[in-house]
């Protein structure tokens, strides 16, 4: 495609795997049991958690260390980026470590690594103009696909929880794309929402909720929605909530719960607070759940399967250095324990921590900065956990 990013395969830096083992003590579905206490949580055994796999990649000269992510199969792929930031290098490896393919993305530097059952799919960033480009990394067929012209301006976006991605435009256009990228259904809303879109998301059922947030002359916020269901055929719009005191400069996202629903937050320079949530096609809001009432506003994710949430804390202990920790909470609400990932042993700082649908783990460790030759380079880390939370 003219102007968009394009790809090289082959091989990229030099790769050292291996089996790190050290003692310690989410595709979504509708959950099949009726049960939605702690029984449905996945109980993480001791040995599990010792055996986790272990990745290196040297960069280029003065090059730098992205993040890892894993895809739904369990594959994992590591990104770097050149000293001049204008194209990515990925390589997959397969569960067991071994190497799966690599390459290289010019005309991007970033990539959305939104994990699926075939590869990653998500927007692809130009390093120096406002363009991107919905993208593909085929990990079955091994080939990157860039499957959009170049696009300008603000999109927002959203994981389907069932598979895909959903976006929508300033022209109001939502589109709803395949787990691999292929347009499922387009809709307007052009002339069923009045005001500007401002956040979308999309429930475990892939019904999508557009919310338009507009300040009035008191100060207040009202909050116009529609939703559109998942075949794509949307409803009428209507009035959602009002926000006495909205929060200023808030950046807004919906992330879905396990019973169908949509939890709004707002985000500013002060912090982040969760405001309302939706019941699945419901066109008014309701509380926020009781298990998110007591002020922690951390990010969760989806349980495979249906079976609750997870959320990612850290702890810092002298002499293991700072460690991710996982809190599990069953669908009903209920607090069913933590799961704390082991020590590398080396003091390492916490970077970044994810967990893909299969329920793999894998954690972004700190890259180390290598200066001793006249070619100074860094080599990046990571480390998973294949279906840990499966």
């Amino acid at each position: 495609m003219k102007g968009g990013a394009n790809v090289k395969v082959g091989n990229r830096g030099q790769w050292f795997f291996g089996v790190g083992l050290l003692v310690g003590c989410v595709g979504f579905s509708s959950p099949a049991w009726a049960a939605d206490g702690c029984e449905v949580v996945p109980v993480i055994q001791p040995e599990a958690l010792e055996a986790w796999k272990y990745a290196t990649q040297a960069t280029s000269t003065y090059g730098s260390c992205d993040y890892s992510a894993v895809d739904g199969a369990g594959n994992i792929i590591m990104t770097q980026m050149p000293e001049n930031l204008r194209s990515m290098g990925f390589t997959v490896l397969r569960p067991d470590g071994s190497y799966l393919w690599g390459g290289g993305v010019s005309n991007a530097n970033t990539m959305q690594l939104l994990g699926q059952s075939r590869g990653f799919l998500g927007r692809a960033y130009h390093p120096l103009a406002d363009l991107s480009w919905l993208t593909f990394l085929d990990n079955v067929n091994r080939q990157f696909a860039v499957l959009s012209e170049p696009a300008t301006g603000v999109l927002w976006n959203a994981e389907n929880p069932m598979g895909g991605l959903h976006e929508v435009g300033e022209d109001k256009t939502v589109r709803a794309y395949s787990d691999v990228g292929q347009v499922r259904w387009s809709t307007s809303l052009a002339t069923i929402l009045s005001g500007p879109p401002h956040v979308v998301g999309v429930n475990t059922e892939g019904h999508t909720l557009v919310l338009s947030i507009a300040q009035t002359s008191s100060g207040a916020a009202e909050v116009e929605g529609v939703w559109v269901d998942n075949s794509g055929q949307p409803g009428t719009s209507f009035s959602a909530l009002t926000l006495p005191n909205p929060p200023q400069y808030a950046h807004y996202t919906l992330v879905p719960l396990v019973q169908g629903g949509l939890l709004l937050s707002a985000q500013n320079y002060l912090g982040k607070s969760w405001v309302a949530s939706f019941g699945s096609l419901q066109t008014s809001a309701g509380p926020v759940p009781g298990w998110l009432s007591n002020g922690d506003t951390s990010p969760f994710a989806l349980l495979s399967g249906g079976r609750g949430y997870i959320r990612w804390t850290t702890v810092n202990e002298d002499p293991s250095g700072c460690q991710f920790e996982a809190r599990l909470t069953a669908p009903s609400g209920e607090s069913c324990g933590t799961v704390r990932l082991p020590s590398t042993g080396m003091g390492d700082a916490c970077f970044m921590v994810s967990m893909g649908r299969d329920g793999t783990v894998v954690e972004s460790l700190p890259s180390i900065y290598v200066s001793e030759s006249h070619r100074p380079y860094s080599i990046c880390r990571a480390r998973w956990w294949p279906a840990l939370f499966h």
